[in-house]
């Protein structure tokens, strides 16, 4: 090579970005271009012969030196990265590249090489390395099965990417899936496979997000309910591939199965049950009517013999045997009474709740006027409107005024209070207290029961049926009944109703 040739030669290398050097045929280094030299920070003559790895990172000089070894020996191109000490002592990536020149004899005559930086490169492609490796460490850990799924337009389908929950549950190894992806699809349950096929042709139609519930077969397994959601994404060729997951969810559909039998059960019962409960109230009905009509007959043919025995032949009866009549009078009108009460209880239950707002205020004050409170003080604070059906509000307070003036009659004087107060969950509490005869607490739980006293006869007439029809009422309303007292200290009972607004009420 002439002097001017070899200066043009190397005016081109030392224009260039790459790292250039050269060796000779045995792989000494016989050339260094000012790029590498200024790179590295270091002088040729330290770089020449059998020196040149120098700069290398001793982690990778031994791979670097081989590689080059074999490369020199077997006459082939050298590639190998390695990182390179810069000149301020980082070390960079580098990507070196070197290819032999030949005589016209076919011999090497020489090495030209050269060196990149592709520090920035690597850096990115080792980033995407390892989230690539974070990503199939999720997905290997994953309960979901992961899965790409392509289709092209002359039908072919193929499974680019499964994760190992895929190969596990099918039983098809990826390599499989990526070749022929219709060994999947052949496990389709023949039931539902062409219904998936139109969901999958609709999704590559539209583009839409594509979601189904499909069973497989799976030798050895059986039926499987799979649930597949993915998102298809168009190529340029006319394929559409569908990122997305599968899950088994064949626990999920027995429980749905179960769920479906033991409500259709559910649902028999409840019908044999209004069966049931229809035929209780139409014998509840007859009884009612033979008490109205069949038991009151003999009540008063009872009651009318005794009272024309008294009033015809009285003066003729010796005096136990008067008392013995007016006896048989009296068992007989509280017999009626008693079916009088329990038929009010009884109708209670069919009776249709007409609900509208109350003024209670009002509602009390016609209470007392129809009442006889006898010699009782009567204290009645300002009380919250409620929402209630007015005709059976009315008689809870009928019922629980008339016991306070009972049992507070032979107190002086005898005292009643009626009240009301709002609980946490917004609802009016209404009570009624007096300073009466009042009861063991021991014995609440027999307050609310039918024909259940806890006073003598002797002592205060009643039937025991009207707390019951208070309870009754107050729970057809959605509230609740209680009672607190002591002997002689007096008893209070209180109720909850559904509030209603002042201006409602009053309208």
């Amino acid at each position: 090579m002439s002097d001017e040739s070899e200066s043009r030669y190397r005016q081109i290398v030392e224009s260039l970005p790459q790292l250039v050097w050269t060796c000779d045929s045995a792989g000494a280094a016989n050339y260094m271009s000012r790029q590498l030299l200024a790179f590295v920070g270091m002088p040729e003559e330290r770089l020449l012969g059998d020196q040149w790895g120098e700069p290398i990172h001793p982690d990778d000089r031994a791979l670097a030196a081989e590689t080059w070894r074999d490369a020199v020996q077997r006459g082939t191109e050298y590639r190998a990265e390695f990182r390179l000490r810069r000149h301020d002592g980082v070390y960079r990536w580098c990507e070196a590249r070197a290819t032999p020149l030949y005589d016209d004899q076919g011999a090497i005559v020489q090495w030209f090489g050269a060196n990149t930086d592709i520090h920035d490169q690597r850096e990115v492609r080792d980033a995407l390395s390892a989230e690539r490796l974070r990503l199939q460490k999720m997905a290997a850990a994953s309960p979901q099965m992961l899965h790409s799924v392509m289709a092209t337009p002359d039908g072919r389908v193929t499974f680019p990417y499964v994760s190992p929950a895929v190969t596990r549950l099918f039983g098809l190894s990826a390599e499989q899936l990526a070749e022929d992806g219709m060994a999947l699809v052949r496990m389709y349950h023949p039931d539902d496979a062409d219904a998936v096929r139109m969901a999958v042709e609709k999704s590559a139609r539209t583009l839409s997000p594509w979601r189904y519930e499909w069973r497989v077969v799976i030798p050895g397994r059986g039926e499987v309910w799979i649930e597949g959601h993915s998102m298809p994404v168009p190529g340029p060729d006319g394929s559409v591939t569908w990122h997305g997951t599968l899950n088994d969810i064949s626990e999920r559909k027995r429980a749905e199965q179960e769920i479906r039998r033991l409500n259709q059960e559910l649902e028999a019962r409840v019908q044999e049950r209004t069966a049931e409960l229809e035929s209780a109230n139409r014998e509840l009905e007859a009884f009612s009517y033979s008490v109205s009509h069949d038991l009151r007959e003999p009540l008063r043919a009872m009651s009318g013999f005794s009272r024309a025995l008294m009033e015809d032949f009285n003066d003729s009866l010796p005096l136990e045997a008067q008392r013995y009549l007016g006896a048989v009078v009296g068992a007989a009108a509280r017999m009626g009474q008693l079916i009088d009460e329990l038929l009010s209880f009884s109708r209670l239950a069919r009776t249709p709740l007409k609900l509208r707002p109350v003024d209670t205020n009002e509602l009390v004050a016609q209470c007392l006027l129809e009442l006889n409170r006898g010699q009782a003080e009567v204290t009645v604070d300002e009380l919250f409107p409620c929402q209630a059906d007015p005709a059976l509000l009315r008689q809870v307070f009928v019922n629980l005024l008339s016991n306070a003036f009972k049992y507070s009659r032979h107190r002086t004087p005898p005292r009643v209070e009626v009240g009301c107060h709002r609980d946490e969950q917004g609802n009016a509490v209404f009570y009624v207290r007096d300073n009466g005869t009042g009861f063991d607490m021991s014995y609440s739980s027999k307050l609310f029961g039918v024909f259940q006293r806890l006073h003598r006869q002797e002592d205060f007439e009643g039937t025991g049926v009207g707390l019951a029809i208070v309870q009754r009422i107050v729970n057809r309303h959605g509230g609740r009944i209680w009672a607190d007292a002591a002997p002689d200290q007096g008893a209070t009972f209180s109720f909850t109703l559904e509030m209603a607004s002042p201006t409602s009420a009053g309208s």
